[in-house]
């Protein structure tokens, strides 16, 4: 878990510093990284939240055991 910080322009023009939780799925070939995945989880995860999550999880598990091409 981490927490991902985005800046943005405030009402008033001024930047503004916003962060939120999320988990950073990693893959790595060769001990170097070769993709990220960074998946969003709030304080009350929704049921879309919660399959966006298992959907990452999913396919980083067929990445890791060579069943799929795509690592992110």
């Amino acid at each position: 878990m981490r927490l991902r910080r985005v800046e943005v322009a405030g009402p008033d023009g001024e930047p503004l510093s916003l962060s939120y939780p999320g988990l950073l799925l990693t893959g790595y070939e060769d001990g170097r990284e070769v993709c990220r995945r960074w998946v969003p989880l709030g304080r009350d995860p929704s049921f879309a939240d919660d399959e966006r999550l298992i959907e990452a999880l999913h396919a980083a598990t067929l990445w890791q055991n060579h069943e799929s091409g795509d690592c992110s």
